[in-house]
């Protein structure tokens, strides 16, 4: 006698196929309704049936962006379509760190100091201060997309950088905050079959970016805004590729706050969830917690650079108002001197520079000051590299600022010493 419970005839039955009487015959309909549909479209398409459209104008089709959407005909170019034009050269919001155009995510424990981190970024952008924690930075419109924080704690945070970088944070008109309704921060939902679409707040955001044209966008953080499967491949890949295309369309960086797993926050990785959200991000960056004996000691670290050098590390101090880079542990006093000396050299060139007409600029590229500075004969010898860490400490120390002249459309950037240095 068969025990039912401990023998099942239909497991080696071919005539099943390893499956049950029940979803045998459940597969059976499911096949025969395909079957069905399939001879009523032999028949002609169904009454509602629109065509797909047939010229490559019509499938939205873009060979100098690379961009072929689902349908598009298939076509290719070659490197000769590339003769006698100038590569697009990479922007940085941060450089080295942010993609400008792209979409980067910035991972911590809890508690670390991402979100502080981040504000420190939107005031150097919004307030045209022009670096952040030890890099050189872009200016311009800035928006913070706060899910988690409420606006006391954000203004707050404001208000102490701004004190530590001796400006006024009332006369920031550019950095742009919003702070939706905690029960509806969903940029991106998925439907019953799995489908990524985007909500009503994330068409909002796109709008005010088109409108706007900021030049940073932080979101804080994936956890309160993708209403999906964060373990699901197509899921991860569809709503980054929703950001990514609204960061390329309007050339800004857009930065995602993220926390990492229990194995992320273990192993120092940083990475929570599917690979896939590291794997769909052109940057990443990740804040670790502070050191066992030292708890105002925090470390930056690039972990992903696909457009540069990743594996820059840098460690940040807590001042009693906000992160800085100044120097660390138990410096000897023939470097603090040394680094005295540069900075004070450094203010003279610049005086000097000024008073000749020859303003300098913190970013890089033609008029950089430290590869400026680096040339001038009264540098006897001190490197392009030694003026950076200079012009860093000199910024964080509030004694040269970032001036702007020239049109509104065409702003021109300059250092000046600071007023009453």
């Amino acid at each position: 006698m068969i025990d039912a419970l401990t023998h099942k005839p239909w497991v080696d039955d071919p005539l099943y196929g390893g499956m049950s009487p029940a979803a045998a015959e459940a597969s059976w309909r499911a096949a025969q309704a395909r079957r069905e549909e399939d001879e009523r479209w032999l028949r002609g398409p169904p009454r509602d049936f629109t065509p797909l459209p047939k010229g490559p104008e019509d499938y939205g089709f873009s060979p100098q962006a690379g961009i072929i959407p689902l349908g598009a005909p298939f076509s290719t170019l070659t490197p000769v379509a590339w003769k006698g034009t100038e590569p697009t050269q990479q922007r940085w919001l941060a450089h080295g760190r942010i993609p400008s155009g792209d979409l980067t995510i910035c991972s911590g424990n809890g508690g670390a100091g991402k979100t502080e981190t981040v504000v420190q970024l939107l005031v150097s952008v919004a307030a045209h201060l022009g670096d952040w924690l030890g890099c050189v930075v872009e200016s311009g419109p800035g928006l913070f997309l706060s899910c988690e924080e409420p606006e006391a704690n954000i203004r707050d945070r404001i208000e102490r950088i701004c004190r530590h970088r001796a400006i006024d944070p009332h006369a920031i008109e550019n950095l742009h905050l919003y702070f939706p309704d905690l029960e509806s921060t969903w940029l991106a939902s998925a439907d019953s079959s799995g489908r990524i679409t985007k909500t009503p707040l994330l068409q909002q955001v796109e709008e005010w970016i088109a409108s706007n044209k900021p030049r940073l966008v932080v979101i804080d953080s994936i956890a309160a805004v993708f209403d999906g499967e964060a373990i699901a491949r197509r899921q991860v890949r569809s709503f980054l590729a929703m950001l990514r295309k609204i960061a390329r369309d309007h050339e800004t960086a857009i930065v995602l706050l993220d926390h990492p797993s229990v194995r992320g926050m273990s192993d120092g990785s940083g990475t929570a969830n599917s690979v896939d959200w590291r794997n769909s991000v052109r940057a990443m960056l990740h804040l670790s917690d502070s050191e066992k004996d030292d708890p105002d000691v925090r470390r930056l670290e690039v972990k992903k650079n696909n457009y540069g050098r990743s594996g820059e590390k840098v460690t940040l101090r807590w001042n009693g108002l906000t992160f800085t880079t100044d120097n660390l542990g138990a410096a000897s006093p023939y470097r603090a001197a040394a680094e005295r000396e540069i900075d004070d050299l450094f203010l003279r060139l610049l005086d000097k520079r000024n008073a000749q007409g020859r303003p300098v600029r913190p970013s890089r590229g033609r008029g950089y000051a430290p590869a400026e500075f680096a040339n001038d004969p009264e540098a006897a010898g001190v490197a392009a590299s030694a003026f950076a860490a200079a012009m860093e400490r000199l910024y964080s120390g509030a004694k040269i600022v970032t001036v702007i002249t020239g049109p509104k459309s065409k702003p021109v950037r300059h250092i000046e010493s600071a007023p009453g240095r």
